[in-house]
């Protein structure tokens, strides 16, 4: 067996367990912005910023009408045994900056709107949030909370206060994850909400958790039983005002990565089940799938990881993006990425027929009530 076999099994001992066969499909990114639009990514391209090193701004952006009606009908042509289909939990992002107000102030203070204003502003008159309610009524696409932006809006917002000329570039066309080489590296691209590196920016994180929750109740009409925070970065000090916004469950890499004081990272050792602060459970994913990054090994990578989890008891939690599906700026990127998508589920359903499908929600509500 190699080391990697060796690590797979490993790292599914520990913890929470069940004889179900359960496949809990989390997929990360969904309600934030990234790349505007092709005609953006050219026009930053053209002005030397180098936007083309991360892959995904050459094909993530907004989710259309047409990423969400593609992808439920993928979803939908699968069933489990008792006839459920497949389900999506997309990890949401609340709110984006409001680059209008923002600029109007002359960078000083931070301005949100709501992630379903971001989608009336980007696609007017096709109402896709429409389509998110009816994904959820369905049961195929059950939200869950990523953060209130999937940025570091404090370290943002001082780079935009200082003149950074590139990041004003971007700014003014709607770009947020510019790489500015000077900064730390969890601060690059800026995606990391939590990441500090001053202890005066810890308040203003903790209202963001208390408002994105608040923003979640008020779009979906329910709290989210999970949150995620964005890039696997979070201080165990905001477990508790998590806990207290009505979270059950925080997800977490093995070893959670948090800042300190000057923006060093420490870690800490985190197991699926481990509890937390007034009563929040932690958890952790174990099988990956991403069928459009550069690094994709094809679905039986990711069978071999499911099957890993089902040979020590675990649910299989996958991991996936919203970068893997979206088809706004290449709508080859979203066929690639469902075509792999339908064949990982047939393969799934192939070789486990008693698997059943379900939200995280659901599925971890289920996995602590029986440990």
């Amino acid at each position: 067996m190699s080391v990697y076999n060796i690590l797979q099994n490993l790292k599914n001992i520990p913890g929470w367990k069940s004889s179900r066969k359960m496949i809990i499909i989390e997929c990360d990114d969904w309600g934030g912005i990234n790349m505007p639009s092709t005609v953006v990514y050219e026009r930053l391209l053209a002005a030397g910023l180098k936007v083309g090193n991360r892959m995904w701004n050459r094909f993530d952006t907004l989710e259309t009408a047409e990423d969400l009606e593609q992808l439920f009908t993928v979803l939908d042509s699968v069933r489990d045994a008792s006839n459920k289909p497949a389900v999506f939990t997309p990890v949401t992002n609340v709110a984006n900056p409001d680059f209008e107000r923002i600029r109007s102030e002359g960078f000083v203070n931070y301005y949100y709107e709501k992630f379903t204003d971001t989608l009336n502003r980007y696609y007017p008159g096709k109402n896709v949030f429409k389509l998110w309610k009816e994904g959820l009524q369905a049961g195929i696409f059950m939200p869950e909370l990523h953060g209130r932006e999937h940025l570091a809006v404090q370290l943002w917002m001082e780079e935009l206060r200082q003149g950074n000329k590139d990041l004003r570039i971007a700014f003014d066309s709607g770009f947020l994850s510019l790489d500015i080489p000077h900064l730390l590296p969890p601060a690059r691209g800026f995606r990391a909400e939590f990441f500090f590196t001053r202890e005066e920016q810890r308040p203003f994180l903790v209202n963001s958790i208390i408002e994105g929750v608040g923003l979640f109740e008020e779009i979906f009409g329910y709290t989210p039983a999970v949150f995620v925070p964005a890039n696997g970065i979070f201080h165990p000090d905001f477990t508790s005002t998590i806990a207290a916004s009505g979270v059950k469950f925080l997800w977490v890499n093995h070893f959670l990565r948090y800042p300190q004081e000057g923006g060093k990272l420490k870690t800490k050792w985190v197991i699926t089940g481990q509890r937390g602060p007034g009563g929040l459970t932690y958890y952790t994913r174990n099988c990956s799938f991403e069928p459009n990054s550069e690094h994709y090994r094809g679905v039986d990578f990711t069978v071999n990881q499911i099957e890993a989890a089902f040979r020590w008891g675990k649910p299989a939690i996958v991991s996936t993006h919203r970068a893997s599906y979206a088809g706004g700026l290449d709508p080859k990127n979203r066929t690639r990425g469902l075509t792999e998508l339908k064949k990982l589920l047939i393969r799934i359903l192939k070789k486990w027929p008693d698997i059943e499908f379900m939200s995280s929600g659901d599925a971890l509500g289920f996995l602590r009530s029986v440990n």
